[in-house]
């Protein structure tokens, strides 16, 4: 096999990789949110439909983070074996918000099964609701981090290249380099609004099959 075959069948890889991770990584960002607006909802109004909606968006949400860090952890294999030069790079370059992330997930999946082993153990549900705060953020922010990454890859800044050597690295300029701002905006937007879509699509789908219970209209808050 050639060179230019070798890249092209190593590009169809990753993207096939990435394009099937992505969609549970931006459900994946977003629910945490959409799950601790319908838990305090219902811990407000007092409304046991809203308390259902979060435990059972809770549980399609583990399933997301599960296939989630599967098609994550392949694309780091794909990442260090199909394109080493650009690991060698970014290790060097861009490696800060690359480990940052992975300490955001573990942020995340931490408190996602304090989270879910404590439901109803609280008598005060706003404990238990706090449970959730971490979840969100950390998901959040793990977005945050590989986008950095990402706007890397569009805008690199923070280093120079002398003979082929990475010399006067400086790896907080290569983290705001000027894409940074619009590609993170951009990214946590559309995860929050993707998966708001993703769940009241779901409830649009059970009225029109003629399911007029209130709980199915009480996703749309």
């Amino acid at each position: 096999m050639g060179n230019e075959e070798s890249v092209f069948f190593s590009r169809v890889l990753t993207e096939l990789t990435l394009s099937f991770h992505i969609i549970y990584a931006t459900i994946g960002v977003g629910i945490p949110l959409m799950i601790m607006i319908a838990q305090w909802l219902g811990i407000k109004k007092q409304d046991e439909h809203y308390i259902l909606l979060a435990r059972r968006w809770t549980r399609g949400f583990v399933i997301t983070v599960a296939v989630g860090v599967v098609t994550g952890t392949a694309i780091g294999l794909q990442l260090s074996l199909l394109w080493p030069n650009f690991m060698e790079l970014a290790g060097n370059v861009i490696a800060l918000p690359l480990f940052m992330e992975t300490f955001a997930f573990f942020f995340e999946a931490i408190f996602l099964g304090i989270y879910l082993y404590t439901w109803d153990r609280f008598e005060n549900q706003k404990k238990h609701l706090l449970l959730l705060i971490p979840v969100a953020v950390g998901a959040s922010f793990s977005a945050v981090f590989i986008t950095i990454v990402n706007a890397f890859m569009n805008a690199p800044q923070g280093f120079d290249l002398v003979n082929g050597q990475l010399v006067n690295i400086n790896p907080v300029l290569a983290m705001f380099n000027p894409a940074m701002p619009t590609k993170v905006a951009h990214v946590l937007a559309t995860a929050y609004m993707t998966s708001a879509f993703v769940l009241a699509s779901i409830g649009a789908f059970r009225l029109l099959k003629g399911s007029n219970h209130i709980y199915h209209k009480k996703r749309y808050f």
